[in-house]
């Protein structure tokens, strides 16, 4: 996925932007115009923009999940715990099958039901596991404190994100006189 913040001093602009690319059917998997920390002038809508006419969203800046490490984090563990779960539970099913144990039969368990207590024990592990997973991975905010600084210093930014394969549109970002295009690929 290729990543491109463009930084506007206009609100304008990015309308402007998102309508040159929506007639040239640039293929986009995300666009997000983010505010500006300090509110320049409210909020305008272009002035040909029809009732029936679907607008980008504007979001600010701690609400994406490039720029906030907690909307990231949640997003990796419910990722990861959608495979950790059921591979707990069949390594616990499988391990109290294989040794035999009896752990819970004290309690009052049948033996048929230990097994699955033992599965149900690594599945608990595997969402366990998840919650930590999740936070062990850095996350490299240094990089993008030049565009935190922007949005501080009333800029608009233009979250543009396309597929791998796809090269983002370079000259239609251009058009519109971007004070900066940043590539994330190469911060």
């Amino acid at each position: 996925m290729t990543i491109c913040i463009v930084v506007l001093d206009q609100e304008e602009k990015a309308y402007e932007l998102w309508e040159k690319l929506r007639r040239t059917n640039v293929q986009l998997t995300n666009f997000q115009i983010i505010e500006p920390k300090v509110n320049t002038k409210g909020n305008l809508k272009p002035e040909k923009a029809s009732s029936s006419e679907v607008l980008p969203p504007k979001v600010k800046i701690n609400e994406v999940k490039l720029f906030n490490p907690k909307i990231s984090r949640k997003e990796r563990q419910r990722k990861m715990a959608r495979w950790l779960m059921p591979f707990g539970f069949i390594s616990g099913l499988t391990f109290s099958g294989m040794t035999d144990l009896r752990t819970f039969s004290s309690f009052g368990f049948g033996n048929s039901i230990e097994p699955l207590i033992g599965g149900l024990l690594g599945m608990v592990s595997g969402l366990i596991g998840s919650f930590f997973a999740a936070r062990s991975i850095n996350s490299n905010q240094e990089d993008l404190k030049s565009l935190f600084k922007f949005n501080e210093q009333g800029r608009w930014l233009i979250l543009l994100e396309s597929a791998l394969e796809i090269e983002p549109p370079w000259d239609l970002m251009n058009e519109i006189n971007p004070i900066e295009v940043i590539n994330l690929n190469q911060i």
